[in-house]
């Protein structure tokens, strides 16, 4: 074979070979790229029917109001039955302020008044504008004898909730556990100015007006009481009759 030819057929074997390595080399690349791009979609599709799910079983976990749940077991009574639905609620919801407070509520009706604070306390730093947190803890306090701490947490819910009636009721009946009669009646008129018919107003009243000797008047509260069908307790009635007959 004369020398030029072979040249030329040893380039051409070359270039074959290259062309071969090249292709293979591509093909490789493709198969790849295609094995990738599929396991690509697979994992979108299961992240898509993850969060589909996940979707679905928020949805299912707020078919039913938890807060409304709650609030009706601790109506019918069934505070260790609110307790432990409360607790599963925040469990499936753990950034929900609001179960926290039904719960610290159910806590403090069971009878476990510390532990129903820890939960307003958790309550209030995840959302620190709901009112009914405060004025629960408020009550709780002063359940415990702590009407001093109490009443800060009323007037937390005043500056939340203006014309909160319960708030200037349950003032009045920390600043009377105080003895701090006057200041205590101020406060109960204020709640019977907001709303007329609330029924947590006529005792406190009457024993603030008693401690002042405003019989007259507590002969008045009396009467609000018998209107708003507020049973009066029979000593409360036997000692104001006793310095006091009823005038009316």
């Amino acid at each position: 074979m004369p020398p030029k030819i072979k040249l030329l057929w040893i380039v051409c074997v070359v270039v074959v070979f290259l062309g071969f390595v090249y292709f293979s080399f591509t093909g490789k690349v493709d198969e790849a790229r295609q094995k990738a791009e599929a396991i690509n979609k697979q994992q979108s599709r299961l992240k898509e029917k993850l969060n589909t799910k996940q979707s679905e079983n928020k949805k299912r976990a707020f078919k039913t109001d938890p807060i409304k749940e709650i609030k009706e077991l601790n109506a019918l009574g069934k505070y260790e039955e609110a307790v432990k639905y409360a607790e599963g609620a925040a469990t499936l919801n753990p950034d929900q302020p609001r179960i926290y407070t039904w719960w610290g509520i159910s806590l403090v009706k069971s009878g476990k008044r510390k532990e129903g604070i820890e939960k307003f306390i958790k309550s209030s730093n995840l959302d620190a504008s709901y009112s009914k947190t405060f004025l629960y803890w408020g009550l709780t306090l002063a359940m415990d004898g702590q009407p001093e701490e109490a009443i800060k947490k009323y007037q937390k819910v005043i500056e939340l909730d203006s014309e909160n009636s319960n708030a200037y009721a349950y003032w009045g009946a920390a600043l009377e556990q105080l003895n701090k009669h006057k200041k205590a009646v101020e406060k109960l008129k204020r709640a019977f100015e907001i709303y007329p018919k609330n029924t947590n107003v006529p005792i406190v009243l009457i024993k603030a007006l008693f401690n002042l000797k405003k019989y007259s008047e507590a002969w008045e509260a009396v009467k609000k009481a018998r209107e708003l069908n507020v049973v009066i307790p029979k000593i409360l009635l036997k000692q104001l009759i006793e310095v006091f007959p009823d005038p009316l």
